[in-house]
């Protein structure tokens, strides 16, 4: 299986006017993966998992108002006005607690007013690094002993859901030191706005910019029998092509993505390759699925914030984990079996209610969404 080291680039920060105004373009970022190496197995044992929506805000929570020293989020929304109110206690009972929020969320709400509102509570607040198009991770440190690596926002309808719906997400408690030293690392150039990134000696963390993509094609070429995948976004032709080759090569390749609710479907494209690769492809009708989640051959698991779009591999700040522990893959297959029993084929879906583009043709997309973000963003 794949082990990478990685150096993940970081860059200044401007005044505020200026991160307003504009973000530097990709090209001028500095990010770069060093030489991949390989060991059997570099999924982490040890670690636990939470099932969004059954936890709620439970385990967050819980995280925060066990915490007795520090708590350092980077986060792409958080909307949660429970999470903030336990962000606001711990700092006035004398915690440090920094969080990190991206100034543009697409239909997030107003950070501004959240970044103010910790402030006047005591809590360090700053908007993420623009070196990045978008900070788009959901990274919490507990105590420098405990780092959560998270699909979903810090928002309702991740954690647990609201009246407009719930969302898929699932969550990595990991205690693993090297990995917890490593994320702080991260967490400390990403505040900090390095002009170079630290570098992670780690096999497990799955970072963009930086090992992403190699670490995501790397696992579907590996697979020998079955690939599960949960995924909010299939906009990313290199993905695509590299799960249609596993499927041709006899993989069982099954892919959960969220039905479409509003407008045309950004993922159209994606679902037109997938389905004419001969891949099983499904939507979520029930839940939104805005999980970031794949099951290679029952024994190792990604779980992470990226999106399977370029964006989400390549250029946004993004976190994510690998997993080998016998009991989170146990669940994540459970839970995995359970949404596609529940989730509609596409034929399905279009006969009752997935939305149509302007042409009347379903599997085509336009792109009525920001690139590199889809509807749940905003949730």
């Amino acid at each position: 299986m794949l082990a990478l080291y990685l150096l993940a680039g970081l860059a200044w920060l401007p005044t505020a006017a200026v991160l307003a105004a504009q973000r530097p373009p990709a090209q001028q970022r500095l990010a770069r993966s060093l030489p991949v190496a390989t060991t059997p197995n570099p999924g982490v044992t040890g670690v636990q998992v939470f099932v969004e929506p059954e936890a709620g805000e439970s385990a967050i929570l819980a995280a925060i108002a066990n915490a007795r020293h520090t708590l350092a989020i980077e986060i792409y929304l958080l909307t949660d006005y429970r999470i903030i109110q336990a962000l606001e206690e711990a700092a006035r009972r004398g915690l440090t607690v920094r969080v990190m929020l991206e100034p543009h969320p697409y239909g997030g709400g107003s950070p501004e007013r959240t970044i103010e509102q910790l402030r006047s509570a005591g809590v360090l607040a700053r908007y993420t690094n623009p070196a990045f198009p978008l900070t788009h991770a959901k990274l919490m440190i507990v105590d420098d002993q405990r780092a959560y690596i998270m699909t979903g926002n810090f928002s309702r309808a991740a954690l647990g859901g609201n009246r407009s719906g719930a969302n898929r997400e699932y969550g990595i408690i990991d205690p693993r030191p090297e990995d917890v030293s490593s994320l702080r690392a991260l967490f400390e150039a990403d505040w900090q706005r390095a002009t170079t990134g630290p570098l992670l000696n780690n096999a497990h963390l799955v970072i963009s910019p930086g090992n992403a993509r190699t670490v995501l094609q790397g696992l579907i070429s590996e697979a020998q029998h079955t690939l599960l995948i949960e995924e909010e976004e299939m906009k990313d032709h290199q993905i695509e092509a590299a799960l249609i080759a596993a499927q041709r090569r006899g993989v069982r390749v099954q892919v959960i993505l969220p039905l479409p609710r509003q407008g045309e479907d950004p993922n159209a494209d994606g679902v037109a390759a997938l389905l004419q690769g001969g891949v099983a492809v499904r939507e979520d009708g029930q839940l939104y699925m805005h999980a970031k989640m794949l099951v290679v051959d029952g024994q190792e698991a990604f779980i992470g914030s990226e999106n399977c779009s370029p964006p989400g591999l390549d250029s946004n700040r993004e976190v994510g984990i690998l997993v080998a522990d016998t009991k989170v893959l146990t669940t994540l297959q459970a839970t995995f079996e359970t949404d596609w029993e529940a989730s509609q084929t596409v034929a399905q879906a279009i006969e009752t209610d997935r939305p149509a583009n302007q042409t009347g043709n379903p599997l085509v997309r336009t792109g009525s969404l920001p690139v590199g973000l889809g509807i749940g963003e905003m949730r």
